[in-house]
């Protein structure tokens, strides 16, 4: 008897509600987050409507971003990804749950950010239905566009590793040193992010139609595009993938848990072989750390690549109201800085047993993990938080703001390698 697909996301939801708490459920966040989100936007917008509406913008940007990066987590690298691949659901039923999941994230953030809006309807109802219509564009975006393309990419990836294990069968005991080629898991995050970057490039493109200003590109018809083509994209998906989604989830997960012979590991980079020969005795830990890093968590890299492009533009630009932005970002950064300093002490980055038993000192792993995410924060947030900061007409307040984040990042890395 084939599973419909209702049926697994009642058990799914039933699954969810079960292990989790009263303050994890998503009305609970909405309801949490919302309010915190209008009571900054109210305080910005005292000063001036202008402050409010960029207040709401970089919120909201940060907001689908981080929605936008949690696509690939609903759809397919998932904890129970390799365990629904092996049961006998049929395709179409697992791609609709996992839709059904990304409907639910962008839902979710849609209902925030509308709540984020309200105190802008104090100052002018129909500027305010402009922040509603912009963020019900990017809700569309992010449970339709944002998982198809996430999806189209996962598809590329699967056909190449069942090609690479195929011809790997194939050239066994006939050809020893033939190599089978290698899946180009770049995919999975290169396709989502650049999907993601042209979206907010258009949001962007409407900022002063938010405050009753020209535009620079004909908001109906920007907000059109981007509602026609998610649901264009969505209706190809459905069409072809159920055919393919028992494999997505049977081969992105077995690369995501490195289980292939064909991995994808590149050497050192020149930045990462210069903070390397800094470091004295920790260079090869921390070498297996940023390739690691590197294969595993491309979402790191993507994330920072954006906060870079924008905290860029801020010092390049020097907008009127910069703080919204700043805050934003380093508030965003931040709390991910702290959390990618975590994952370098689990699997597949660490592997406790195997380092105990290396002549590497828990001094020098420690030393290397600190090293990685110094270089980390460095790279992508400290270095052009302060080109933005330093641009500005009232840099100490920029200036102080990236030397706490930069502290708080720094300080609980740091705490984090010495309790362990």
């Amino acid at each position: 008897m084939a599973i419909a697909g209702r049926d697994l996301v009642r058990w799914s939801n039933l699954h969810e509600r079960r292990s989790s708490s009263v303050f994890t459920r998503p009305l609970a966040i909405v309801a949490a987050l919302g309010a915190a989100f209008a009571g900054w936007v109210a305080w910005r917008a005292h000063a001036s409507y202008d402050a409010g509406s960029h207040a709401w913008l970089a919120g909201t940007c940060v907001a689908f971003m981080i929605t936008f990066m949690r696509v690939p987590f609903h759809l397919y690298w998932r904890a129970d990804a390799a365990l629904l691949a092996q049961l006998p659901i049929a395709g179409e039923s697992l791609l609709a749950a996992a839709l059904y999941r990304c409907v639910r994230s962008a839902i979710t953030t849609t209902l925030i950010v509308a709540i984020g809006a309200a105190p802008l309807f104090d100052h002018s109802v129909e500027l305010a239905v402009r922040h509603l219509a912009l963020g019900g564009a990017l809700g569309i975006t992010a449970a339709l566009l944002i998982p198809a393309v996430a999806l189209f990419g996962a598809q590329l990836v699967a056909l190449s590793a069942s090609e690479a294990v195929a011809q790997l069968r194939a050239t066994t005991g006939v050809d020893a040193t033939a190599k089978p080629p290698t899946p180009n898991t770049a995919l999975l995050g290169a396709l989502p992010g650049f999907a993601s970057t042209g979206v907010f490039v258009a949001i962007l493109l409407l900022t002063s139609w938010l405050t009753g200003g020209t535009p620079s590109a004909p908001p109906v018809v920007t907000l059109g595009i981007l509602v026609g083509v998610s649901v264009l994209a969505i209706l190809a998906t459905r069409s072809g993938t159920p055919r393919v989604m028992g494999t997505i989830l049977r081969d992105v997960s077995a690369l995501d848990r490195q289980r292939l012979a064909t991995l994808e590991i590149r050497p050192p980079t020149g930045i990462e072989r210069m903070i390397a020969a800094l470091i004295g005795d920790a260079a090869l830990a921390y070498s297996k750390d940023a390739r690691l890093m590197r294969r595993r968590y491309p979402m790191a890299f993507a994330l920072g690549a954006f906060a870079f492009l924008v905290l860029a533009i801020i010092g390049f630009k020097q907008p009127v109201d910069p703080m919204p932005w700043l805050v934003a970002i380093l508030v965003t950064m931040t709390a991910y800085g702290i959390a990618v300093g975590g994952r370098l002490h689990h699997p597949p980055i660490e592997l406790i047993r195997l380092s105990h038993s290396l002549p590497i000192s828990t001094a020098a792993r420690r030393r290397a993990k600190l090293a990685w995410i110094i270089g980390w924060w460095t790279i992508f947030v400290l270095a052009p938080g302060l080109f933005a900061a330093l641009r500005q007409t009232l840099p100490i307040e920029g200036v102080a703001l990236v030397g706490a984040a930069t502290l708080v990042v720094i300080g609980c890395s740091g705490l984090r390698h010495l309790t362990r």
